[in-house]
């Protein structure tokens, strides 16, 4: 068995025992996903990229404080919503840094770009207008693939919350969206 057939929690286990390997191989499976979700909140290629270096950094630094009682993926989440928000802090302190003028193209990633709609730019856009814990959810949660339970995990929030939020951000997301459709 090669070292990219064990399960995300083995090879966390293989990296507290000092194959960092294994890490490379965490980093094949999840860095695309990671890149779609900081892109998704930030519509910014080269942050979203920083932010994955981030992220696996921390997972580095950090890999004997996982536990294992949850899967390796939720613990990562959590480490990349830390990682952005310690972006949004930086953000804020220093916002000549960042260009906040991005589109809602630019969030799209390579696979998608060649079958982009007008309605996925207005879907894009009307995301974009939501408040940032209501776009997070649903970036974590559409996007990503992320079960409520999950969610629930990383944000420390009860699953029925979650489900509820989700629900509402969804019709709220519809609102906009055919708003954004009447301009």
């Amino acid at each position: 068995m090669s070292i990219s057939d064990h399960s995300d929690e083995a090879l966390m286990l293989k990296a507290q025992q000092g194959e960092l390997d294994a890490i490379g191989v965490l980093y094949q499976r999840y860095s695309k996903k990671l890149f779609n979700f900081f892109l998704r909140l930030t519509l910014d290629r080269d942050s979203s990229a920083d932010l994955i270096q981030n992220v696996f950094l921390r997972v580095i630094k950090y890999r004997m404080s996982y536990s294992g009682t949850h899967p390796f993926r939720t613990w990562m989440y959590q480490m990349a919503r830390n990682c952005h928000n310690d972006y949004l802090e930086m953000k804020k302190k220093h916002p000549n840094a960042f260009d906040t003028e991005k589109i809602a193209a630019s969030i799209i990633d390579d696979d998608y770009a060649n079958t982009q709609s007008a309605q996925d730019a207005l879907l894009f856009k009307a995301l974009e207008n939501l408040p940032y814990e209501s776009k997070e959810l649903l970036v974590m949660s559409k996007f990503q693939g992320l079960k409520y339970e999950e969610i629930a995990s990383i944000t420390g929030d009860s699953v029925a919350n979650i489900k509820i939020k989700v629900y509402r951000t969804m019709i709220k997301l519809k609102e906009l969206y055919f708003e954004l459709e009447k301009a």
